[in-house]
């Protein structure tokens, strides 16, 4: 999308920053909507996010892009809130309810990924909003055959602050997880698409896996969260202190920001609607508040790793001619291999480039071994400066979970 719109990566964040705004903003609202006429609207907001998903996949100006997130999170909001009620209707219980409808958030998060990368893999990043657009519109069948729930009578009370604010600043933290890494790998390290998909699935895999079993280990709501955010602090300070680059250490990191989600989302959502009041008022709270966190994440990291990245990729230019200007290749074929580096830079388009091509000679020359040191060198310079340019980003991320976990351990839990 950087490459087709020739926008930076700032510019690039609205398109998901634009979209979990307005989530936030009409969630609550789309919730109170959805409590007479569950089944119309839940049929006109996946109406909308079709149309608007088509909007996105042949959009020729990014602006159009934006307007069209916009108007799927509008969609999304009607579809969110009235599926709590749907399903409470067809288990014929609200917990049961409540369980399935966080678990299928979950999934949906685990297969997006992978999905999303390899279509883009084979498709471009357009036939992502293309396909979404039919996928969209098959739960229309399932509903139309669905009899009306019968409309719930009970008190709207106020929204709990502890586990909503919980929320927020978890999903803050998981925007640098979801977000960061997936352009640490794609524009950093310069896997495919596809490729960077499935390994970014690592962590919402190991969230439904833990989220399975989270009860037995961990029975009292607030010990999950708490226990979550502690494994989602640590994953993320791993993330921020990868030793080199490469997918492989970013597995462990995943696995515990994966397991710290799986404990984390069901149990604050579930504390969130204890008690008595509305359950879809309530479930329309814990989505303004996770996509709100997904927002203030954004907003806050976005800068701070644009800044970092730049910084970091000049002083690897500078330590790299250092590099070449030291070494003992000729000093006339120092000049061509400089011009032969800068084409590698310009060609790579936003990605890390690869250098070495340019150190490539007759293993016959004299400074063949030098060259190929020295191309080595340099690869690896221009690697760990953008791995570090996420350091301090995937470190804020973790003071978000920490800052949750503070919330969280104020919260008096109530019961179901």
């Amino acid at each position: 999308m950087m490459r087709h719109f020739h926008v930076g990566i700032t510019q690039v964040a609205w398109v998901l920053i634009s979209y979990n705004l307005v989530l936030a903003a009409a969630a609550v609202p789309a919730a109170h909507a959805v409590r007479r006429r569950p089944r119309s609207l839940c049929l006109a907001g996946l109406v909308v996010f079709s149309g608007s998903s088509l909007v996105c996949g042949l959009a020729h100006v990014f602006w159009l892009v934006l307007a069209g997130r916009c108007l799927q999170a509008v969609g999304a909001a009607f579809v969110i809130a009235a599926a709590l009620l749907l399903l409470d209707a067809i288990h014929g219980s609200e917990s049961r309810a409540v369980q399935v409808w966080v678990r299928a958030g979950i999934l949906g998060a685990a297969l997006g990924p992978a999905i999303g990368g390899i279509v883009t893999q084979l498709a471009g990043w357009e036939a992502i909003f293309l396909v979404q657009a039919p996928v969209a519109l098959v739960p229309i069948l399932a509903l139309w055959r669905l009899e009306t729930p019968r409309t719930v009578a009970a008190p709207i009370t106020r929204p709990r602050w502890a586990p909503n604010l919980a929320l927020l600043l978890g999903s803050a933290a998981l925007s640098a997880a979801l977000f960061l890494l997936v352009i640490l790998l794609v524009n950093g390290w310069a896997l495919d698409p596809a490729v960077a998909g499935l390994v970014v699935t690592l962590m919402p895999v190991a969230a439904v896996v833990v989220g399975r079993f989270a009860t037995p280990v961990a029975p009292g709501r607030v010990v999950r969260a708490a226990a979550g955010f502690v494994l989602i602090a640590g994953g993320l300070a791993g993330l921020g202190l990868l030793p080199h680059a490469g997918w492989a250490w970013t597995v462990v990191p995943q696995l515990l920001v994966g397991a710290g989600l799986g404990f984390t989302v069901a149990a604050l959502t579930e504390e969130a609607l204890a008690g008595r009041g509305h359950p879809v008022i309530h479930g329309g709270w814990t989505i303004a508040s996770r996509h709100a966190g997904i927002v203030v994440g954004l907003l806050v990291l976005t800068p701070v790793f644009t800044h970092e990245l730049a910084q970091n990729k000049t002083e690897a230019k500078r330590a790299g001619a250092a590099i070449v200007i030291d070494s003992s290749i000729e000093p006339l074929h120092k000049l061509s291999v400089a011009r032969a580096v800068l084409r590698e830079l310009d060609a790579a388009d936003g990605r890390l480039p690869d250098v070495r091509p340019a150190f490539a000679s007759d293993p016959t020359r004299p400074d063949s071994a030098e060259l190929t040191r020295v191309g080595a060198s340099l690869q690896d310079r221009l690697e760990r400066a953008v791995t570090t340019a996420f350091s301090l980003p995937f470190l804020i991320g973790a003071l978000f979970a920490l800052a949750a976990l503070a919330v969280v351990s104020v919260t008096k839990e109530i019961a179901p």
